[in-house]
Order: structure tokens, then sequence, then C-alpha cells
């Protein structure tokens, strides 16, 4: 945690383009997953320079959604649509990534990028970004086969639960996701340490074992 602590800021911008540049490669596979095209996503992950000062976070995100929900689909917390099947999934998720951070012996308050004096797992939403897209794609199957305002019951969160505990592609082998985000978290320790310079990322290229969607790894 010392180290965690001391890390200079250069270094948490380094960390934050490569978490962007995830994040976004993630989405553009899932677009390529579900639509056969990544939307223009993969050109602007090469953009992201160092601490994303042009946020180019948020100029991808607004493409994706686009090309993900169509046009009337806004990104809504509060919204009664298929907004609250991406809640529950984003909580679930970053429960997951705050377990792994724990473990890992880094503190979860104390994040890369995400800054809040309120929030407990500022870190585990910086690691969690580039998984989003894992609830994203099962959010959208749940809407193709029950609707948007399909209810928040047991048969939907399990589609969502199934998601977030099945296998995905990491360096070419089948790891659950946990084990994907611990092995980042636990990078992320070396990296703080001194121990290494990159964060274990996955390729997100062919992340998704079922390449063509229609039902779970």
């Amino acid at each position: 945690m010392a180290a965690q602590i001391n890390t200079k800021l250069p270094v948490k911008k380094r960390l934050w383009q490569s978490i962007v540049r995830a994040k976004i490669e993630a989405q553009a596979e899932t677009l390529r997953c579900e639509f056969g095209e990544d939307g223009g996503l993969n050109a602007i992950a090469a953009t992201v320079r160092s601490g994303d000062p042009n946020n180019r976070e948020a100029y991808a995100a607004r493409r994706y959604w686009l090309s993900l929900m169509g046009e009337e689909f806004i990104r809504d917390r509060h919204a009664e649509d298929i907004n609250r099947m991406l809640n529950y999934g984003y909580t679930v998720l970053r429960a997951m990534t705050g377990r792994a951070v724990c473990a890992s012996g880094l503190h979860p308050s104390l994040g890369i990028h995400h800054h809040n004096r309120y929030s407990q797992f500022a870190l585990a939403d910086d690691l969690m970004e580039p998984f989003r897209p894992v609830v994203d794609r099962a959010a959208l199957a749940i809407q193709r086969i029950w609707g948007a305002d399909a209810p928040l019951d047991r048969t939907v969160k399990t589609e969502l639960l199934t998601a977030l505990g099945t296998r995905y592609l990491h360096h070419g082998e089948r790891r659950t996701l946990f084990d994907i985000i611990a092995r980042l978290s636990s990078s992320l320790t070396s990296i703080y340490m001194g121990e290494r310079d990159s964060l274990d990322l996955p390729d997100f290229t062919n992340f998704y074992i079922d390449q063509h969607g229609g039902g779970s790894p």
C-alpha cells in the first residue's frame, strides 16, 4: 500500500491510458461480434494518449452505445429500461473487481483515475472498465429475447451472472473473468513495486469464445 500511495502521477497517467485503450478495444470487439464491424473504435483506441487528456473514452462511448443499442438509447442509471440490467451487471462486476483488488494487497479506495472521497472502491472502478462490455453484451441478448422492459427477475439476473461467471480467452487460454481480473490486479501490484512495466490486460481480439453470439461459451 505504501508503494501504491507513492506512485507518481506520470505512472498513473500511463496506466489510465492502457485501461482506456483496452476498454475501447473491448467495446470494438463486442460490436464486431454482434454486428460484424467495430464501428471505428479500434482506430479511436489507437489515439488514446497518456492520461486520456482528449477524453477519447467518452467519444468512443457515444459511438459505441449508438451502434450497440440504437439511436434512442441513453445511458441513464435511473432509467426504467435496459439500464436496469446494466446497473445490476456493473454492480456485480464492481464487487468482483473489488475482491480481486483486495486479494492483491491493494487498497480499493486509492484509484488510478477515479477519485471520490465517498467511494471505497475507486480502484475497482478503474480496473473494471475494460470488462464492462461483458455486461453490455449480456444485456443486449436479454433485450433481444425479453425486451428492454423485461423485469429484473431471477431469470434475467441469472443471464447476467452467467456472462460474468463464464470463461473468456486470455493469452490463448480459457479463464474465468474473475481470474482475468485477479491477474490484472496482481500485475498492477507488481507495477507499483517496480517489478514490471505493463498491466496484464487481455488481447480483446477474439476475447469472446463464442464469436457469433447466441449462447454462453
